[in-house]
């Protein structure tokens, strides 16, 4: 493909791929949008070839949106060498749950949790807005060049994408990624925790330990009827209670 027209177009408007969501197509008519450029060119010269193909690629899509660019490459390349219309088809519907599985232990699990984790800590040391910052553009520079780099690995093998992932440094950068949001997230909670904590007294602390070793009870004794949100009702409320007294 070409590395910069419609290749670059094809990434940008795959950052805008969940935009067009829908409970009939799910990611389909952003994957359509996001695969028009690049259809045009390779098929503009053949009206009902380009109508055809971009109709499919419009069709039900559903995945990890980070990783989608690998199957809009490997997409592209069967529309170009002409392969059956039910194979191309087969092929979207196969990468669906792969990259849904690997796109969201890499960054969901992953990528996200531990820039997160790590964000917050440089905040804590002093590091203010630009940890933030920092956090925000590695995210999406990384984003960027793994969707480039997805879409030339889909349109370099096709219809055998799918073994080209599994050989590549994805899965072990996937389980990299979650290793270091343990790690991590493991180590902000000590950190973040002394800082928080820094100025209050005996007496807050013992509550801070009280409403941990109740969420823990609760939990405990009603199982999934307790859920995290619920938690977070309970406690915001036996805060402001306690803040009111307090005062």
């Amino acid at each position: 493909m070409d590395r910069v027209t419609p290749r670059t177009t094809t990434v940008i408007r795959l950052l805008g791929m969940q935009s067009g969501w829908s409970y009939e197509r799910m990611q389909g008519i952003g994957f359509g949008w996001a695969s028009e450029p690049a259809l045009r060119k390779l098929l503009g010269h053949d009206r009902e070839r380009y109508r055809l193909a971009l109709a499919r690629a419009a069709g039900f899509f559903n995945a990890n949106p980070y990783l989608a660019a690998a199957a809009l490459g490997a997409e592209l390349r069967a529309e170009h060498d002409g392969l059956p219309a039910s194979q191309v088809e087969r092929l979207r519907s196969a990468l669906c749950g792969p990259l849904g599985a690997l796109g969201d232990r890499l960054f969901w699990t992953g990528t996200v949790p531990a820039l997160s984790a790590l964000g917050v800590v440089l905040v804590t040391l002093g590091a203010g807005l630009w940890a933030v910052l920092g956090v925000v553009v590695a995210h999406n520079v990384f984003r960027l060049y793994l969707a480039s780099w997805l879409l030339q690995l889909g349109w370099a093998n096709g219809t055998t994408v799918g073994q080209a992932i599994q050989s590549s440094p994805l899965p072990r950068l996937g389980s990299l990624a979650v290793w270091g949001a343990t790690v991590l997230t493991a180590g902000a909670i000590p950190i973040v925790g002394t800082w928080l904590l820094a100025d209050t007294g005996n007496w807050d602390l013992v509550m801070v330990f009280g409403f941990l070793t109740a969420a823990v009870v609760l939990r405990w004794f009603f199982g999934r009827k307790m859920t995290a949100t619920t938690l977070t009702l309970i406690g915001g409320i036996l805060v402001i209670i306690w803040q009111t007294v307090a005062r």
